[in-house]
């Protein structure tokens, strides 16, 4: 479910130009000061960097991170973990044993802390580690980043190193972010957004998702009302469908959620919880982009790639160029960002100026009542011959 998977997962970042003249070395440098080292006794965990073909190598011999314009490596946490029900049957057993040798004698409140923090030390140093990873791609001339996962403990790991090792701060690229630092606003458009959502919150993702939501449900009315085709550049045109699963909701609650299948029958329902004011928080998209189809999952943060099939990719490249496959997996993966922030920059358009409500919404809401009124006249049973 990684980046190099056939359905490939991963979050997007920004990531500041770095501040150095020689960027490679400070990149090698940096890479091997945050290697990945062993768990030693008594440890629980271990974290570092590794080899991108093998994450269970730590070295970096002949700058293998080095991938055309691409910094690639895999981040490694090891961890052990003992059950709790496994540490206090032994702690039991430590306590009766020190009982017995105290002459029934209870151990004291420090006593029993040692007692615990002894068999804990003991236990981790028999369990095996469970090793994970996730990939990562530093695209430096386009000061972007991605990491293979949407695990919050494995990002927050990454992240704490990363950061203490290169000094750089990567920018989580959700709904207001990605329009902040993705897509070439004027300055009328960032401040009508930063009027919307303050960046500068510790909940703004939460807070600004209606954003993700808008986004969403106008792509589904994108595809269908204006037939989805929209230019990426001058000299490239792209198209958008919708996949094959919605999720729908009210945006602030989680509670009740409508999903759907593309089939006439399920889309439907997905219209009539429109008209009861429910927004797309999950979609499945087919983007095409000249010969190549892509399928992908975007929810309403945004921030997220999942299940990201690329055309497929063939074995012919020479043995000697290691590199040809990773190159052409980027080559795709640029292009359906491209498209995205097209996308999203075609919506913020027109969801920062005052035609939103003027032109944009009317045009939604008759769309919303048509499409349903014609759908449900389609599945009505007609009357027998």
């Amino acid at each position: 479910m990684g980046i190099r998977s056939s359905s490939a997962t991963y979050v997007r970042y920004h990531i500041p130009e770095a501040l150095t003249e020689d960027f490679w070395s400070y990149v090698d440098e940096r890479l091997n000061d945050g290697v990945f080292k062993d768990l030693e006794d008594g440890e629980e965990r271990a974290l570092g960097f590794s080899a991108w073909e093998d994450f269970f190598d730590s070295t970096f011999s002949q700058g293998s991170y080095h991938k055309g314009e691409y910094v690639a490596f895999n981040f490694r946490l090891d961890q052990r973990r003992v059950p709790a029900v496994i540490t206090r049957q032994y702690v039991r057993e430590a306590v009766q044993k020190y009982r017995d040798e105290q002459g029934g004698r209870w151990p004291s409140r420090k006593e029993r802390q040692e007692i615990h923090e002894n068999v804990q030390t003991w236990l981790l140093n028999r369990a095996f580690p469970q090793p994970s990873a996730c990939e990562v791609v530093w695209n430096p001339a386009g000061k972007s980043m991605i990491v293979g996962t949407t695990s919050a403990k494995m990002l927050e790991a990454f992240l704490e190193h990363f950061e203490n090792r290169f000094k750089q701060y990567p920018i989580p690229m959700y709904h207001a972010q990605w329009a902040l630092n993705g897509i070439p606003l004027d300055g009328r458009q960032k401040d009508t957004l930063s009027s919307m959502i303050s960046v500068k919150s510790p909940t703004a993702m939460e807070e600004g998702r209606f954003l993700g939501f808008e986004f969403l449900t106008w792509l589904w009315f994108f595809s269908e009302h204006f037939g989805g085709s929209f230019r990426i550049s001058e000299e490239k045109e792209a198209e958008v469908h919708l996949g094959e699963r919605l999720v729908l909701m009210l945006p602030g609650e989680g509670k009740e959620k409508v999903v759907c299948t593309t089939q006439a029958n399920f889309l439907d329902e997905a219209r009539m919880a429109l008209k009861r004011g429910k927004l797309v928080h999950e979609i499945q998209l087919l983007l095409m982009v000249a010969d190549n189809e892509y399928l992908l999952t975007l929810d309403s943060a945004l921030w997220a790639v999942k299940g990201l099939k690329t055309p497929k990719q063939l074995q012919d490249y020479e043995e000697e160029d290691t590199d040809g496959l990773f190159l052409e997996k980027m080559y795709f993966l640029e292009e359906v960002s491209s498209a995205l922030d097209a996308l999203y920059g075609q919506f913020l358009a027109e969801r920062l100026s005052p035609a939103w409500d003027s032109d944009t919404m009317p045009l939604m809401k008759q769309w919303i009542e048509t499409r349903g009124d014609e759908e449900q006249a389609a599945l009505a049973p007609t009357s027998g011959r």
